[in-house]
């Protein structure tokens, strides 16, 4: 759930819709543990030039669960 939460975050309504469908799973501990490794991997990809339009998005939603700034790849 995390890794779809995260591929969507780029349009905020149906990112908000998938966040309240599966808070279940993603407001507990493991899944955001998953959430954050998800978020993780897609910016190496965003740092390797894979989708940059994800890249803003990712870094502000680590930043938000992580409470650490997170540079934009």
């Amino acid at each position: 759930m995390g890794l779809i939460h995260a591929y969507i975050l780029n349009r905020p309504a149906t990112a908000t819709r998938i966040r309240a469908e599966f808070a279940h799973v993603l407001d507990t501990p493991a899944g955001q543990a998953g959430e954050l490794v998800a978020l993780a991997q897609l910016l190496q990809v965003t740092g390797r030039g894979g989708h940059p339009d994800l890249a803003p998005h990712l870094a502000r939603h680590a930043e938000h669960l992580t409470g650490t700034p997170v540079p934009v790849p």
